[in-house]
């Protein structure tokens, strides 16, 4: 069974995970790039950059730690932190490019994005479309989608990671993480802040029409939603990743991450959380870095896991 352990180790491992592996270098290399910027920042006296800067070299110096009391443990929780070290930073990284591109630029480029929205559609679909359906059974499908959507990583961890072992596992957060870290650094240069926040009020999410999900949803966004990160949509792009991995590796979760990752294709701008062109640039975007992160041999590639 792929949960089970092998010599002493769990999660179908045949040797320890060693002190070093592709994954821990993605996380790393992350933590280390984006602690120039704010490195930059703090020293030019820009709000928030000295914080963000302490907290991302503590998560550098605990992924150290975690790489270093888990290179041979056979402890099935160690094993397991190695594995989701990357994804409890997902959030933080996220509320930290806010930070960064202000490091780099002085106002977002979401005029661009407006510009092309109405030669494309003689409109602002993200203003126009709740408008023309102001239906709350319609709004609460599409917060239900998005709200659902912030499962798909933990979901995925753990099953896969309990079902078909841990090759399985770090191959899917692998794959996740290379996402966002791209994503992430794309927000940087080219920073546009989505609707909610360039359109008036100007105030970043609001309570959205529903019954359920419209308040469940609004927990997550009115605290962790930041003015940053449209251009590619990342919750779109880490959903195609991901509902491709479980077609591979899930396929039982497959049908339900498929519906809920179509539903978000007009949720997310029937919300006003991106633009229309958000949502190509981040199938486009998930699909390429799923094609990218399988040309990288994981196994042969990281020290302690045989070829």
């Amino acid at each position: 069974m792929a949960g089970s352990s092998s010599p002493g180790f769990p999660f179908g491992l045949k040797e320890p995970l060693g002190p070093f592996r592709l994954l821990d270098a993605v996380v790393g290399g992350y933590l280390v790039l984006a602690s120039v910027p704010l490195a930059i920042g703090a020293a030019r006296g820009i709000d928030g950059c000295a914080k963000q800067l302490a907290i991302t070299l503590a998560a550098l110096a605990g992924l150290a730690l975690v790489c270093m009391v888990s290179r041979r443990s056979r402890w099935w929780f160690l094993v397991l932190l190695r594995l989701s070290y990357g994804p409890l930073l997902y959030a933080t990284w996220y509320q930290q490019t806010a930070t960064i591109w202000a490091v780099l630029y002085s106002h977002p480029f979401d005029g661009w994005l407006v510009r092309i929205e109405a030669w494309l559609w003689g409109t602002q679909p993200s203003l126009a479309f709740a408008q023309a359906v102001p239906w709350p059974w319609l709004s609460e499908l599409f917060c239900g989608a998005y709200y659902a959507y912030y499962y798909f990583t933990p979901t995925m961890l753990f099953t896969v990671v309990l079902t078909r072992g841990y090759a399985s596992a770090e191959r899917v957060i692998f794959t996740a993480t290379l996402c966002f870290c791209v994503c992430y650094t794309l927000f940087w240069f080219f920073p546009t802040i989505g609707p909610h926040y360039w359109f008036p009020p100007h105030a970043g999410p609001q309570l959205y029409q529903g019954y359920i999900f419209n308040h469940l949803l609004f927990l997550f966004t009115h605290a962790g939603e930041v003015p940053t990160g449209a251009l590619p949509s990342s919750h779109l792009a880490v959903a195609t990743v991901l509902t491709i991995q479980a077609y591979r590796f899930a396929p039982r979760l497959f049908p339900f991450m498929l519906v809920i990752t179509m539903l978000m294709c007009p949720a997310i701008v029937y919300l006003r959380a991106h633009y229309t062109v958000d949502v190509p640039a981040g199938i486009l975007m998930g699909f390429l870095m799923t094609v990218i992160a399988d040309r990288i041999p994981l196994a042969a590639a990281s020290r302690g896991t045989p070829p």
